[in-house]
């Protein structure tokens, strides 16, 4: 019995491959990519003008912070269907 496995264990280490022994890959460069383009205003805050403080779309109130983004006052509910931006009140 003592033999049949150290055959055993003979014949499994002479079938694997050894760290040592695999081939080594060629390392690829690493590949330039163009820098991010800033993509535009979509969302219609930049044609409300900069006199405005205050804007809504039909669901949410935006105020305007004082790095002149506008800032959500509160979350969009479920069942409201958002309209285009209008001011509510300029300075």
């Amino acid at each position: 019995m003592r033999i049949i496995a150290g055959a055993i264990l003979l014949f499994m280490l002479a079938g694997q491959a050894f760290p040592a022994d695999l081939p080594l890959r060629p390392r690829t460069p690493p590949v330039k990519t163009a820098p991010p383009v800033k993509a535009l205003d979509q969302n219609g805050f930049d044609q409300l003008g900069g006199d405005c403080i205050e804007a809504t779309n039909g669901c949410q109130r935006f105020v305007r912070a004082a790095d002149g983004k506008f800032d959500a006052t509160n979350n969009i509910g479920i069942a409201c269907q958002p309209k285009a931006l209008s001011c509510t009140k300029r300075r």
